[in-house]
């Protein structure tokens, strides 16, 4: 009778048949030492090099390299299929550990995930309107006419044709759309766009409740009127006068929008609203025989003096309030024979501040702020320059006033406006400076003094890139740091690192931005 006793079936291999199984220890130890040294290396060149695939396969070689060395250690202890699981097991956690929290560090989230909306990426001839209003919305002009208005969460669409106008209200809080000769006014609310009134003529002015429209029997009209409405009583107007014909008739300039100072040809009465889509809360009336003069929108008298001589070439515009009146800002530029500019800001029809005869050139100017912002030549010097008039004093002075000849040397200007200009400087800043005077009004860091940074300034609101300096391997290329500012404090409003090319960007009111990436425009900010 045998010794041996019998083994049960499944029962594991005799240990010399485990042994004679596994694999050459002094190889597998030195295979796994290979491994072990190989993701050393690659994590040094993948940091050194900033080389994101180097970093991954540091932590799969770092994983296969313990899986081996556990394969070795188990030995001939456990079966071959249980030493084989735990090492691949302990394979698979280490590269995990190595690699999972190094990604999910430097993942950037997408862009769209902090968009307030979204919708199809703004294309040539597109445009976009805004104003300051907090919670107002966002009007996007298509180039077919068709109009978005942009909110939280939310993009409402407006069915127009090429020929309509569309436009915000000064406070935002309503839409005006003209088709043909009769003026919609809707009111604009979270669910969308509510019609609370239909008028037959093109619009002038809309102050809170107050429509004030112009109304020709037809296009070659001798003889027209301006009526003001009561929007709560639309059915007839509270007070009607005789306005010029169609051939005198005259509209105000674009605010905010650089015209040139002697105009070709006087604007229509609907020009301003096209270009700038905002419906100024203050009524102006051009009459041949005494000038500009504006009117109370409740009873159509006239309030204050006359703005501006009939003769004289004038720019003339409507600016929100500033931080010195309560009330919107009549603008006036009106020009001399030989160029010189005279800035006139008005404030219920009377005088604010007029300023003293500019150099006498060729300029273009840009009505903003209650204040002008002038471009051009000035005669005799062959030199182009900016220049402008404000509240601070009666003269014309460079912007800044001076002031900025003792600032940081500028890198990049990103843009300039009546209130302020934004300039970033080789200090590494990003500072915002009264476009009058020169005060510094805020002061935001930059990455480093040399950053290369691009943006705009637009409807009081900074959007600034700059570039991201890659420290870690697996941080994206090419990604770039996204910043909303609302200029009037310098708050960062929206803030994110975008990977994707960044198409376009365009500030909007309340400290927004209409970004473009990809197939898609997003609005961020507040």
């Amino acid at each position: 009778m045998s010794g041996t006793s019998p083994r049960a079936p499944g029962s594991d291999a005799s240990p010399d048949a485990a042994g004679s199984g596994a694999p050459d220890t002094t190889i597998a130890i030195g295979l796994a030492v290979v491994l072990l040294a190989l993701a050393g290396t690659a994590a040094l060149l993948g940091g050194q090099f900033l080389l994101g695939a180097l970093r991954l396969a540091a932590g799969i070689l770092a994983g296969a390299g313990a899986g081996l060395l556990l394969l070795v250690l188990l030995g001939a202890r456990v079966g071959r299929r249980r030493r084989r699981l735990v090492a691949g097991v302990l394979a698979l956690a280490v590269a995990l550990a190595l690699t999972v929290p190094a990604v999910v560090t430097t993942r950037v989230p997408p862009l769209a995930e902090a968009a307030a909306a979204s919708i199809p990426a703004l294309g040539e001839g597109d445009t976009v309107h805004s104003v300051p209003a907090a919670d107002s919305p966002v009007l996007v002009r298509r180039a077919d006419g068709t109009g978005q208005l942009l909110g939280q969460g939310a993009a409402h669409e407006v069915d127009a044709t090429t020929e309509d106008v569309l436009a915000l209200s000064a406070d935002g809080t309503r839409l005006i759309q003209v088709t043909g000769g009769e003026t919609l006014v809707s009111d604009l609310t979270g669910s969308g766009v509510d019609e609370i009134a239909a008028v037959s003529g093109i619009p002038i002015a809309l102050t809170d409740d107050l429509l004030v429209v112009r109304h020709c029997a037809s296009d070659g009209a001798e003889e027209c009127t301006l009526s003001g409405y009561d929007l709560t009583t639309p059915d007839s107007p509270r007070w009607t006068l005789s306005a010029p014909a169609t051939q005198e008739a005259r509209g105000i300039d674009p605010a905010g929008i650089e015209v040139p100072a002697r105009p070709d040809a006087a604007p229509g009465p609907l020009d301003a609203v096209r270009a700038t889509g905002v419906l100024p809360a203050v009524p102006l009336r051009f009459d041949p025989a005494q000038g500009w003069i504006q009117l109370d929108p409740a009873t159509g008298f006239p309030v204050g003096r006359v703005l501006t001589d009939p003769e004289q070439p004038c720019r003339v515009t409507v600016n929100g309030p500033t931080p010195r009146t309560d009330a919107p800002v009549v603008v006036t530029v009106c020009s001399a024979a030989d160029g010189a500019l005279t800035a006139t800001a008005h404030v219920r029809g009377e005088v604010l501040w007029t300023s003293e005869p500019s150099p006498a050139g060729q300029w273009n100017v840009q009505m903003d702020h209650g204040r002008v912002l002038a471009t051009g030549t000035e005669e005799g010097t062959g030199i182009s320059g900016e220049i402008v008039a404000s509240e601070h004093r009666a003269a014309w002075t460079e912007p800044g006033a001076g002031a900025l000849d003792e600032a940081v040397e500028a890198t990049v200007r990103l843009g300039i406006d009546g209130a302020r200009m934004v300039r970033a400087n080789t200090s590494g800043q990003l500072v915002a400076y009264d476009t009058a005077d020169g005060t510094n009004v805020w002061t935001l860091p930059l990455p480093a003094p040399d950053s290369p940074v691009h943006g705009t300034l637009e409807a009081d609101t900074a959007v600034v890139l700059d570039h991201v300096e890659r420290t870690r391997s697996l941080q994206p290329r090419g990604a770039q740091h996204l910043r909303v500012v609302d200029a009037d404090g310098g708050t960062v409003t929206a803030e994110a690192v975008v990977t994707a090319d960044v198409r376009s960007v365009h500030g909007v009111g309340d400290g927004r931005a209409l970004v473009t990436v990809g197939d898609r425009t997003l609005l961020l900010g507040r």
